[in-house]
């Protein structure tokens, strides 16, 4: 049933390029042939994780198409100004050409789902310890919400700051005093994934990334540290972004 599962799989990609595209869609990332990478909860409580993702990453060159979202005060208790050896790690990823963003404060709850005077709060704390620990807040472009949850008040806050906002199917952004929302495709395929499956895994994000293509639409692989780090998490990551890069 399996190799059957997977020879129908295959068939529907080889027959994808027939359908018809959306040449419609003018969003500037949607030119970009290659999937961006997001990697959330970026912390020094994964410091070991990450340096495992990023070896990989560099192994295909993908420094350019990877955005780090940090979360600069894990739990109220792992706050970047502690860990300096983690923040010059972040400071030579960027130099590298990995891009700095913006997760959360502490990541307890659905953080950012809350009134403006709360979110404003902990967005200037997190830029104060972004700028103590040499980072410039002005570089953040992007912002994705813990479990993407996000209220409408902390939604206007950081548009008003220029800073996008990256959920799981959808970007919002701000230009020139207008509010846009772009479609996009954004999949996690390695939270927790069995070694068993990873060629499963593999073939399911093909079709999502041909789709893309088709469709016209920013392709975006997001990855958790720790949960990309078990069973065939790094495996999928090394043969996809292979894959990817040759087509």
């Amino acid at each position: 049933m399996r190799i059957l599962f997977q020879l129908i799989i295959i068939l529907f990609i080889v027959l994808l390029p027939s359908f018809p595209t959306n040449t419609n869609y003018n969003y500037t990332l949607s030119k970009q042939n290659k999937p961006i990478i997001l990697i959330h909860d970026v912390s020094p409580v994964y410091f070991k994780d990450l340096k495992k993702i990023v070896k990989i990453i560099n192994k295909y060159h993908y420094q350019n198409r990877t955005y780090l979202f940090l979360i600069v005060n894990h739990a109220n208790e792992h706050n970047l100004k502690n860990y300096p050896e983690f923040v010059k790690y972040l400071h030579q990823l960027e130099k590298e050409g990995y891009h700095i963003e913006y997760h959360a404060y502490n990541h307890i709850g659905d953080e950012f789902n809350c009134n403006k005077t709360v979110a404003e709060e902990k967005l200037n704390k997190s830029f104060k310890i972004l700028k103590e620990c040499g980072f410039n807040p002005k570089k953040i472009k992007y912002f994705i919400p813990p479990r993407y949850r996000i209220s409408k008040d902390a939604e206007k806050l950081f548009l008003e700051r220029n800073i996008s906002i990256i959920l799981n199917n959808k970007i919002i952004t701000k230009n020139n005093g207008k509010i846009y929302v772009i479609s996009i495709i954004n999949r996690e395929y390695t939270w927790y994934l069995p070694k068993i499956f990873v060629k499963d895994a593999e073939i399911i994000a093909l079709i999502d990334y041909k789709l893309s293509k088709i469709e016209n639409k920013p392709y975006f692989l997001s990855i958790h540290p720790k949960a990309v780090n078990y069973g065939g998490g790094l495996l999928f990551l090394n043969d996809f972004l292979n894959e990817t890069l040759r087509n």
